[in-house]
């Protein structure tokens, strides 16, 4: 009898396995539409260098939590392979959103199309939406939540919907270690894409996609501070369906508080496995400047006479003739403030 079960459990355990057969890079479906995704290591903790825009949410929905001002980004990716079995040599993705702090929340909308034909990366076409809501339950602790709805076609047509749950935080320094994060999240709790005709990793009809219910984990910190310059690095780890590992790491140095060069390198065990995943690292570059709004104009009128503008490049060779360029722009409305409030009591000047 026990030989029986053993034996069953054996034969499911092999199933479910054997199941597993997403399109390459569907696991990433959100992931490829700005430098920032392409570039940082999909990290839950915000990065090697921390910083948050609207697409952050992609990664882990606690990290916007602290985030005090209002953020706009646009971003777009080009795609290039350049010996596609079915002669589509361009594809591309698109991203728009927005962040919005209050008192009582932080929440972001964030659009994102992504329009990928290739043999070797069958993404088809798809529009998805991400609605996000963040709170800081202390001040080095968050958790958030978002809603995504996205719509398929071209290779049938599909829908998928579902929630994200993360948590994220900010323990501080330990050793030579400074700005040490931690992030969770729970993924794809939902419905996904089944009803496609895309091509998986094993060269068949792509199983479900993305991985149903996807736990990640990951830490990051700064390593090295000198003067002007800055080291951090992310680590990641997620288990898409529980039938698949995947490794993250990212490696980000800021110069002068202006120029940001980022890298990151993924291992997906079973794209991997299926002789599809490239070994190359990601290559982004950022540079951040501020400017001023004229006096009179809609943004000096919502008290944001100077604000910031990043923009950012990255390049990524996703598969070994796939290639992705992307180019963006991320306005953080207004300055942070860095000063803490002044307290004068009466009769004292």
């Amino acid at each position: 009898m026990l030989k029986k079960i053993i034996a069953s459990a054996v034969l499911c355990a092999g199933a479910a396995l054997y199941a597993y057969n997403p399109p390459a890079g569907g696991q990433n479906l959100l992931r490829i539409s700005s430098p920032e995704l392409l570039s940082e290591g999909a990290s839950v903790a915000g990065g090697a260098l921390y910083s948050v825009s609207p697409d952050s949410v992609v990664n882990n929905p606690a990290l916007t939590a602290f985030e005090q001002r209002a953020v706009l980004n646009l971003s777009g990716t080009m795609l290039f392979d350049s010996k596609d079995e079915s002669d589509k040599s361009v594809g591309g993705a698109f991203e728009g959103g927005i962040l919005l702090p209050s008192r009582w929340c932080v929440s972001s909308f964030l659009v994102q199309g992504v329009f990928v034909p290739f043999y070797d990366m069958h993404l088809g076409n798809s529009f998805n939406f991400t609605a996000n809501v963040a709170k800081d339950v202390t001040d080095k602790l968050s958790v958030g939540v978002s809603a995504e709805l996205g719509v398929f076609y071209g290779h049938n047509s599909d829908w998928r919907g579902g929630v994200n749950l993360g948590a994220f935080y900010d323990f501080g320094e330990a050793g030579f270690f400074k700005d040490i994060r931690f992030g969770a999240v729970l993924l794809n709790i939902g419905k996904q894409l089944g009803n496609t005709t895309v091509l998986g990793i094993t060269g068949s009809e792509a199983s479900e996609w993305p991985g149903i219910a996807t736990p990640k984990i990951g830490a990051a910190a700064t390593f090295f501070e000198q003067n002007n310059f800055k080291a951090g690095a992310s680590l990641d780890f997620s288990f898409p369906s529980f039938q698949n590992f995947v490794c993250d790491a990212g490696l980000q140095l800021l110069f002068a508080d202006v120029i940001k060069v980022s890298s990151s390198w993924e291992y997906d065990a079973r794209e991997f496995s299926e002789g599809s995943k490239n070994i190359l690292p990601s290559v982004g570059v950022s540079f951040q400047f501020k400017f001023n709004s004229k006096n009179g104009s809609l943004l000096a009128k919502k008290g944001w006479e100077q604000s910031e503008m990043t923009v950012s490049g990255a390049w990524k060779q996703l598969y070994k003739n796939v290639n992705a360029v992307s180019a963006g722009a991320k306005i953080n409305l207004g300055l942070k403030d860095t000063q803490a409030p002044e307290i004068i009591l009466w009769g004292e000047k």
